[in-house]
């Protein structure tokens, strides 16, 4: 069920409209060539490959979604509420309301 909704076709427009930061960062993650621990130590600029948090192996897969220590700590929770806080915000700039957010992270 959860691939079905990975499964979302962009137009040529909303690419074109989407800021080339955003754009230039998901083409890395889904390539896998940030500065994950991993890879750091395979272009041999350090030493160890392991989360600082849990001493898996840090991937960029391992650091956006399945760090067991990151998830325990609610850093997964804390990072989705603050998307959302910015969405909420976007949302009421553009229609002109007040901003009235009942939990401030």
């Amino acid at each position: 069920m959860y691939y079905s909704l990975l499964q979302r076709s962009l137009t040529l427009n909303e690419i074109l409209h989407t800021p080339t930061l955003r754009i230039s960062f998901l083409i890395r993650a889904a390539y896998d060539p940030l500065p994950s621990n991993a890879n750091l130590m395979q272009w041999t600029m350090k030493d160890n490959p392991t989360c600082p948090l849990c001493r898996e192996k840090q991937t960029i897969e391992h650091i956006l979604s399945s760090c067991k220590v990151a998830l325990i700590q609610g850093r997964y929770t804390w990072r989705h509420n603050k998307v959302l806080q910015e969405l909420a915000i976007a949302i009421c700039d553009a229609k002109g309301l007040p901003v009235q957010l009942s939990h401030r992270y």
